[in-house]
């Protein structure tokens, strides 16, 4: 199908006719970095094998090209989750067996510093598992890399999160805080959180370096400058912020934004009068008690957000903006069934694909130019969203001495009282000198990409000069209501005939996508 956003370009919307990993369910994927023209793309699926493709874009009318490039195998279950390190080079995966992998591309066929080497003749690309990484007793369900490539976490359904030190394969850290599986984990780009986000229903926010427990989100709290006015009107008390257990099937994957400025989380839900509405919170890394907005509207409990790793300008500099930043950002945002993309310059979506997979969606992932979305689904099928040039914006272009290496912005202080979380103390050490690249891997060096744009809007506390009046007054809304009232260039939204659940299907699902443009 192709939808047209905006006049300068084009969404095409794919869905390959590929048995990605033998029609079993897609669990995870992932992009490494690319030329613009191409990229490597990592998938994990039921069939417990990881494969890498090779992903040519549309172009010229022409449908996105896919290429077989290798089949992973070590793992003895299935794979849930497969995240590229920063430089590209290396590749973690982690499955229901309870084991994380670490890969590198072998140029050398005859290298011997694999174990278990049994590579197919149909590979085109050759990639070893130099390093098997074992921690966790349960199925490991989320992975997430640290800025610079010399760390990982880990989340698995035993309850707990690990930190691991890729060079070595130690464990550094044991978050062993939540009561209930751990089915998401970020690492904040700037190098200062690490969070996870559980079936318990709470989102734990930890301090990298050491591991100790800064924040526990778990419920929303009444305002007390409203208390005395509304609370007793409005019946207002404290809520749940996350749907309960198995509402999200397997994933809780949450995302920080390119710049660390916002976490987003998926799995939420907001009450209103004993009325429950599944939403998606966003979070200011300058306070994690509680979310600064929500963005309402999914049909179904939201599993998956990811960002997209490029800044952008601003389409309309006179409108005004829910957020006072420099620059725009977007953002996907994967319920069961629907596939949504905000950006920060308005509060309603611009952009729904909806049931294109009779599963349920599992993961999303971004290429590094922006310009490619990928979804996995459970019904064994992907679907692939290409932009052309400049439709989702133009990339932001700030001075050479604005852009800095990530370093600590807005460090929160919270207040130590009776109410705030036990700090669980780590005796892992406060600096580590690590190498990304293991001794097997290619000698190719790869700087860890900058992210971090600075600007004087930064420097100052994110609750009260980013956020504007329009978003701290938002309120549960469907997003037909949003669509109505937005001030930004129309919104395309893609909606299909047939409902869609989480099932195994028995057939392909239909390819018949109908549009539907919003004015």
């Amino acid at each position: 199908a192709v939808v047209s956003t905006q006049s300068t370009g084009e969404m095409k919307v794919t869905i390959p006719e590929i048995a990605w990993h033998n029609r079993d369910p897609v669990f995870s994927a992932d992009f490494s970095l690319g030329d613009g023209a191409q990229w490597r793309m990592a998938t994990a699926g039921a069939d417990s094998d990881v494969k890498m493709w090779r992903v040519v874009p549309h172009r010229e009318g022409k449908d996105a090209d896919i290429t077989f490039l290798s089949n992973l195998r070590r793992h003895s279950n299935t794979v849930n989750c497969v995240r590229f390190s920063p430089s590209g080079l290396l590749l973690a995966s982690g499955g229901d067996d309870g084991a994380m992998f670490l890969w590198h591309e072998r140029q050398d066929k005859n290298d011997a510093n694999s174990f278990g080497d049994d590579e197919s003749d149909n590979n085109k690309e050759h990639w070893v598992a130099f390093k098997m990484l074992r921690g966790h007793i349960e199925d490991v369900m989320d992975l997430s890399w640290s800025p610079d490539g010399k760390m990982i976490v880990s989340g698995s359904i035993d309850n707990s999160a690990i930190v691991w030190e890729v060079k070595t394969g130690k464990k550094l850290q044991l978050l062993k805080e939540h009561s209930h599986y751990v089915q998401g984990v970020a690492w904040d780009p700037l190098g200062e959180f690490l969070c996870t986000l559980s079936s318990d229903r709470s989102l734990l926010v930890y301090e990298a370096a050491r591991g100790n427990l800064l924040f526990n989100v778990a419920k929303t709290r009444p305002d007390k400058k409203r208390k005395k006015t509304e609370e007793a009107e409005q019946g207002e008390k404290s809520n749940r912020l996350f749907v309960e257990e198995g509402a999200t099937k397997y994933f809780r994957r949450l995302d920080f934004s390119p710049d660390g400025a916002f976490l987003i989380a998926p799995a939420g839900q907001v009450t209103t009068n004993d009325d429950v509405q599944f939403a998606t919170f966003l979070f200011s890394r300058s306070d994690f008690k509680r979310p600064v907005c929500h963005f309402p509207g999914p049909q179904k409990p939201v599993c998956a957000v990811r960002c997209c790793p490029v800044l952008f300008e601003y389409r309309n500099k006179e409108s005004k903006k829910p957020f006072s930043l420099p620059y725009r950002m977007i953002y996907a945002v994967a319920s069961l069934s629907e596939l949504f993309i905000y950006d920060t310059e308005q509060l309603a979506p611009f952009c729904s694909v909806s049931n294109i997979h009779y599963a349920c969606i599992t993961d999303l992932a971004w290429s590094s130019n922006g310009r490619v979305l990928m979804l996995t689904s459970y019904d064994g099928f992907c679907t692939i969203l290409s932009f052309d040039q400049d439709e989702l914006g133009v990339p932001y272009s700030a001075q050479a001495s604005q852009i800095n290496s990530p370093r600590m912005l807005l460090k929160p202080k919270p207040k130590k009282n009776k109410s705030s979380p036990k700090t669980v103390e780590n005796k892992s050490p406060d600096k580590m000198q690590v190498d990304d690249t293991p001794a097997a891997a290619p000698a190719e060096s790869c700087t860890t990409p900058k992210r971090l744009v600075e600007h004087p809007a930064l420097s100052t506390s994110l609750n009260n000069k980013l956020l504007t009046n329009e978003v701290r007054r938002i309120t549960p809304t469907k997003v037909e209501d949003l669509l109505k009232d937005r001030e930004s260039s129309p919104a395309m939204v893609i909606v299909a005939d047939d409902s869609s659940d989480c099932v195994k299907p028995a057939a392909k699902p239909s390819r018949r996508i109908g549009l539907t443009k919003v004015d």
